[in-house]
């Protein structure tokens, strides 16, 4: 006769039913979690971050109304959605003198609109006339048959090939363009109001004019901080009522050659002066 083995069917059914629950727990908070994040995507996108106020703060000659419609920016926008990028180029591509522009989104429901005016920093000299430029190379203004500004650098030996304010400089010879952004943010630099005009014409030979008295041959745009400021310290120990030829050789130093009117000049040859890096100043 056989033994009868008893098994508890209900205990092992309960313990498989345990497994898979504990397999699938995993699977159900994932997708809570979708489903929660979906909602929550689609209530931002829709009723909640909607702009209800637009705080502008503008330096240019255009109202502050206009500035918001040339945003693009609406009351009710939802902020989400909103394209900061496109508002502001929108912005800048409308208004000539609108420099630097941003918009920024403050959560819950603002915009913040900032437009810095372009400061004009130098005259381009062109065949029509002057071109007036700000430091990041945008057109402001364009002067007809007009003197240039007075107080800014200018530019010559550039020629030009757009003309239009609000478009940015750009020249017939594309290698010009780096040397001019190199000798306008490098004048900024010095911040001197001695230096009065620069010559592109030869790139490896720019000419600068310190004041009324000093034609300066700088060679090249390297390291045009450097060589200007050197060149304002030799300024500064010569006769201001003699005219100066002054060239960079070498490195670090300037050689000073006194012009004098041809009915004054004598036999002898005219004195020249090196001023070196050592000798005049140090940067």
């Amino acid at each position: 006769m056989r033994d009868v083995v008893k098994t508890n069917v209900k205990r092992q059914q309960s313990s498989k039913r345990q497994h898979r629950r504990s397999r699938l727990n995993p699977l159900y908070f994932l997708l809570v979690v979708v489903l929660v994040i979906g909602i929550g995507t689609a209530l931002s996108m829709t009723l909640f971050f909607n702009v209800t106020d637009i705080v502008v703060d503008n330096e240019t000659d255009a109202s502050n109304e206009e500035i918001v419609r040339l945003s693009g920016i609406q009351y009710q926008d939802n902020l989400v959605r909103l394209d900061t990028a496109a508002a502001e180029k929108a912005i800048t591509n409308a208004v000539v003198y609108a420099e630097n522009v941003k918009v920024k989104k403050q959560f819950p429901s603002t915009i913040e609109i900032t437009v810095k005016k372009a400061a004009p920093v130098a005259n381009i000299s062109c065949s029509y006339g002057y071109l007036l430029v700000s430091s990041s190379g945008r057109i402001l203004e364009m002067l007809k048959d007009d003197a240039p500004r007075e107080g800014l650098l200018l530019v010559t030996g550039y020629n030009p090939a757009v003309s239009a304010p609000g478009e940015q400089i750009q020249s017939e010879d594309q290698r010009l363009d780096s040397a001019l952004r190199t000798m306008t943010a490098a004048v900024a630099a010095c911040d001197s109001d001695k230096i009065v005009s620069v010559d592109l014409r030869d790139q490896s030979d720019i000419l600068v004019q310190i004041g009324e008295h000093v034609t300066y041959h700088m060679g090249n745009s390297n390291d045009a901080v450097y060589k200007l400021k050197l060149a304002l310290k030799a300024e500064s120990e010569v006769n201001p009522q003699k005219k100066y030829r002054f060239t960079m050789v070498g490195n670090n130093q300037i050689s000073v050659i006194p012009e004098e009117p041809a009915a004054e000049t004598t036999a002898a040859s005219p004195e020249t002066t090196a001023f070196s890096e050592t000798e005049t100043t140090t940067f």
